[in-house]
């Protein structure tokens, strides 16, 4: 652990109470902007095209047929894999592994049409997933950014993230992510490494009977950092490690974060509110 404070440390605490309250909603002390958004940044988060190709493809069947199951057909699954690049996942490597791919094969995919369903852009009927009258309005190319926040607001509050990460650590550290979000605004302009992000973003005293030291990293990888690399408000690359063989996870805001989050919270010592 680190001896630095977090920098949630230094909201007023009815900031910080802001930022947590209400439980699985947005917090109070956030709102999403997306008509801050450039359209064709918007256009360029990953998930917002994945989610445009399935929306596309519902409207223009008719609706996506589920298997038994309750996933998508492997037609359709190739659809929106064969368009798409996931950053953390190979494709390559499902490639030479999988002879066919399956929805769970295609993390990425899988983890939008979730999403789309959580959001209500996507409904299912006797089997089928249709497009919401919704979701078909969201489908114009000037509508991306206003899908962008749909889908981000699904994804941390709408879905339980660790339905995906099979990480025995419950709820952490979604259960803050308002508190997580405004860390990142004000400490992640550099590349920064996950261990150091986990240590000034979260509450790491709200976890408990941690079975292994890796489960905290893996979930603030799998829950944060990833989920906001697909929505285009972080970006990520590899770095070599200082010392020792082979490369580490890096993260920076993006200018989308600050474009689509703001913030009205108190500083510790500051008597106007500061604004982001």
């Amino acid at each position: 652990m680190t001896t630095i404070p977090p920098a949630w440390a230094h909201l007023q605490p009815h900031s910080l109470k802001a930022l947590l309250e209400p439980p699985g909603r947005v917090p109070q002390a956030l709102r999403l902007t997306p008509y801050n958004v450039p359209v064709e940044a918007a256009l360029q988060a990953l998930m917002v095209i994945a989610a445009r190709l399935l929306l596309e493809l519902a409207v223009a069947k008719g609706g996506l047929v589920l298997t038994p199951a309750g996933a998508l057909k492997r037609v359709d699954v190739w659809h929106v894999f064969d368009q798409t690049e996931w950053p953390g996942y190979d494709k390559a490597a499902t490639l030479a592994v999988n002879k066919v791919i399956n929805e769970d094969d295609a993390y990425g995919v899988l983890f939008t049409r979730i999403a789309l369903q959580a959001a209500g852009l996507l409904r299912k009927r006797s089997g089928v997933l249709k497009a919401s009258k919704a979701g078909k309005a969201l489908l114009a190319p000037e509508a991306a950014p206003a899908l962008l926040a749909e889908l981000f607001e699904a994804v941390f509050w709408k879905v339980n993230l660790q339905d995906f990460d099979r990480n025995p650590i419950e709820f952490w550290p979604q259960h803050h992510m308002g508190v997580i979000l405004w860390s990142l605004s004000v400490t992640a302009h550099g590349w920064s490494g996950v261990a150091d992000l986990m240590s000034a973003c979260t509450i790491m005293e709200t976890l408990e009977d941690v079975a292994r030291p890796d489960l905290p990293e893996f979930a603030m990888v799998s829950r944060v950092l990833r989920p906001l690399t697909w929505l285009g408000v972080l970006e990520g690359q590899k770095q070599k490690r200082q010392s020792g063989w082979g490369f580490d996870d890096a993260f920076r805001t993006a200018p989308v974060l600050a474009q689509l989050v703001a913030f009205e919270v108190d500083m510790q010592g500051a008597e106007t509110a500061a604004r982001h």
